[in-house]
């Protein structure tokens, strides 16, 4: 052999042989496309989502970084060796299997020469890595018990039958080496180790072995391709084009509008607002329910579920995603345009293969899904209800317990910890919305605050009480006319609650200190309807933003600094969406933490050293939401001359308090407490002090550090008072 290369379809060439290979695949393609179109049946019956599209330069980069890279996937540390190894050699063993299509089948002769040399030797060796990747992720699920993972059975049929293929792969290389004593085999190295076990074999021994074994890795093959959208494997395809879409037109802190809620009252029209029933869900979200990979990273960061509530991010995801599959398969959401046939053979696969894997059993037509499947805790076992009779089934209250969707926090770390693109936090706080306003469903305690902020614009006081907090201090109120460079948004609570006071008072301390020009609204202000709006009082909320905007535009100022990180987000990402012509709202909203650190730069404050050890709390809507880590650091760095000793979880994975979504004003009497949990990750540093950034912080810290009986060992303080008094006059 003069060019090195190989016969294609060696020992399986017959004219008989090849005509039964194409007809198997053709019906394996019928089956597996069918599958999927179902599935983009299912997408394309959701409601338009226009924020999903657009931008779509941006959008390959997203995809190039998170889908092709695997950014979100190689995150973390435990898993990303093996995946990377399996993901690597599954594109390396497609490449190698798309050359020999092109050059057997489209008759392009580019599988010769040192082209064939290369594809063989990378194909051998990242085959291999594929193959260690899975023996890797076999270990971790049924030897290093994580029990995030819950599906072992789909698991392990998964990675056996990627291993299966890999070894017939290897197998039938080595046979073909062994029988035709291929001259290029040093070149194969896993596939010439292959061909050493069969050394005792005859020639027609080894090609009637071997074209068995063809047979048999080509029936697995079809069979994958047949079966790809009822397994988990369906990822590979609906991740990626979730990824695609996966950036909205909104910033992280802004929850979806469902539009000027006066204006569609004025209308007179019947409308419903957030999500009732699946039928409710736009194409995106039901592309971000077949794009979950059951890894459970959701799940793991999660403070309502580690800490024993009846929340589960991924199972909220997959409990909506078979009641949806359910629905589809039995065309309860729409007629499909495919042939009856194969609509019944998609029921079929989807109702004993893709559901039965997933824990869900049918009786009498309806579904149920194993509790004990679902994980270790017990509270996740009855979130789910029976499901998949009928379209117009209610998500919260029907699919789901109510209480799966009062659970969560807003806290973010779910949507930041998924590598495939899911929001969670939009689906909860949306199916919360249509509780509220179209049904009058709120939690009991959540009710009183409500009530108070639609009475007198704040859910702690009388209005002529904000301004309490400032007697003694100089704290210009501004009236129509003034002009300062910073409106110093005080918030609620640091209005209010006279233990927050003491943040307020301790930032105009430092602006004076600084000869910062600055005032404040005074009685004028009001809250800037982040709980409601959390709490999916979506109408109250916008009847709080425009007050807001309209007294706020008869103010000149440059900068609007805020302490408050909840007041922050929605100033900053939320409002400009409500200003009009008449009332633009586009001023630069900052943190009270990035205007002490510009202080700091510029050497208008200066600061003693206290050598006390620190410990700092990030705040979720600072951090997570708006990616504001630094800022806070260096002040207290700054002001106590020492590293910051970083708790267990920080950063972007730092825990929650527990007081986002509203939860300040509810009290989830089930499971442990989540600031409590936070608390001992604090005490576990060693520092003496936690500092944080945001009121609502502080009063979750605080409880906990009581709760703990460490009011002794353990002292909780804003960064804001934190520098104010370590300032130099």
């Amino acid at each position: 052999m003069n060019e090195a290369t190989r016969e294609i379809l060696w020992n399986a060439n017959s004219l008989a042989n090849v005509i039964a290979m194409y007809a198997t695949f053709a019906f394996s393609v019928v089956i597996g496309f069918n599958g999927i179109f179902r599935k983009v049946e299912l997408w394309a019956g959701g409601k338009p989502s226009s924020e999903n599209l657009g931008n779509w330069s941006d959008r390959f980069f997203t995809l190039f970084d998170w889908g092709m890279r695997h950014k979100g996937v190689v995150r973390e540390k435990s898993v990303a060796v093996a995946h990377s190894l399996l993901y690597i050699g599954f594109i390396a063993l497609l490449f190698a299997t798309t050359m020999v299509f092109i050059d057997h089948d489209l008759g392009i002769r580019i599988y010769k020469g040192k082209f064939y040399l290369a594809v063989t030797i990378l194909s051998d060796v990242l085959g291999f890595a594929a193959l260690v990747g899975c023996a890797m992720l076999a270990k971790r699920r049924y030897f290093s018990n994580t029990k995030r993972l819950h599906n072992n059975f789909a698991d392990f049929i998964a990675l056996a039958v990627i291993a299966l293929l890999i070894v017939q792969g290897f197998s039938l290389e080595g046979l073909r080496i062994h029988a035709t004593n291929d001259p290029w085999a040093l070149y194969s190295p896993i596939g010439l180790v292959f061909a050493k076990f069969f050394w005792f074999l005859s020639y027609d021994a080894t090609t009637a072995i071997h074209f068995l074994m063809w047979w048999f890795h080509t029936l697995t093959v079809f069979i994958v391709i047949a079966l790809l959208p009822y397994t988990k494997a369906f990822h590979i395809i609906a991740s990626p084009i979730n990824l695609y879409f996966k950036n909205s037109n909104r910033a992280k802190g802004e929850l979806k509008s469902p539009g000027d809620i006066e204006e569609l009252i004025e209308k007179g029209e019947d409308f419903s607002l957030g999500l009732d029933t699946i039928k409710d869900y736009s194409w995106k979200q039901l592309m971000d329910l077949d794009s979950c990979t059951s890894c459970g990273r959701c799940q793991s960061v999660c403070p309502a579920y580690n800490s024993g509530k009846q929340l589960s991010p991924k199972w909220l995801i997959l409990d909506t995603r078979n009641h949806a599959s359910a629905l589809n398969a039995s065309e309860k959401m729409s007629k499909s345009i495919m042939p009856n046939f194969l609509v019944k053979i998609d029921k079929f696969l989807t109702e004993k293969l893709f559901l039965k894997s997933s824990g869900v059993r049918k009786e009498n037509d309806i579904f149920k899904a194993d509790g004990e499947y679902r994980g270790d805790n017990v509270k996740i076992h009855d979130s789910i209800n029976d499901f998949g009779a009928d379209a117009e089934q209610v998500i919260s209250g029907g699919v789901l317990n109510p209480e799966t969707f009062w659970a969560c926090t807003t806290c973010y770390a779910c949507v930041d910890a998924c590598p495939v693109g899911i929001n969670h936090v939009d689906q909860i706080i949306e199916n919360r919305r249509n509780m509220v306003l179209m049904k009058g469903e709120v939690p009991t305690e959540a009710q009183t605050a409500l009530k108070m902020l639609e009475s007198q614009f704040n859910p702690f006081g009388p209005a002529e009480d904000r301004t309490n907090w400032m007697e003694g201090l100089d704290v210009p109120i501004l009236k129509e006319g003034d002009e300062v460079d910073y409106l110093y948004w005080v918030g609620c609570v640091s209005s209010f609650d006279s233990r927050k006071q003491k943040i307020a008072q301790s930032l105009v301390k430092i602006m004076n200190n600084a000869n910062v020009s600055f005032g404040i609204m005074g009685n004028v202000e009001s809250c800037t309807g982040d709980p409601a709006r959390r709490l999916g009082e979506e109408n109250l909320f916008q009847m709080l933003v425009k007050q807001n905007i309209k007294n706020i535009s008869k103010l000149n100022f440059k900068t609007i600094v805020t302490n408050c990180p909840h007041c922050f987000n929605t100033l900053k990402n939320e409002y400009p969406e409500f200003g009009t012509t008449e009332t633009p709202f586009k001023p630069e909203v900052m943190h009270h933490s990035v205007l002490i650190e510009q202080l700091m730069k510029e050497d208008k404050i200066k600061l003693k050293t206290s050598k006390e050890e620190f410990t700092f709390h990030d705040p979720c809507y600072l951090g997570r939401y708006n990616d504001e880590y630094e800022a806070p650091r260096s002040a207290v760095k700054k002001a106590s001359g020492l590293k910051i000793l970083e708790m267990e979880e920080s950063g972007n994975k730092a825990k929650c308090c527990g007081a986002g979504g509203g939860h300040f004003w509810m009290d989830m009497k089930e499971g442990e407490r989540i600031n409590v949990q936070r608390t001992e990750q604090a005490m576990e540093t060693g520092a003496k002090n936690i500092a944080t950034a945001c009121p609502f912080c502080m009063q979750m810290l605080e409880d906990g550090v009581k709760i703990k009986n460490l009011e002794e060992e353990l002292r909780v303080r804003d960064i804001a008072e934190v520098v104010a008094e370590q300032l130099i006059d």
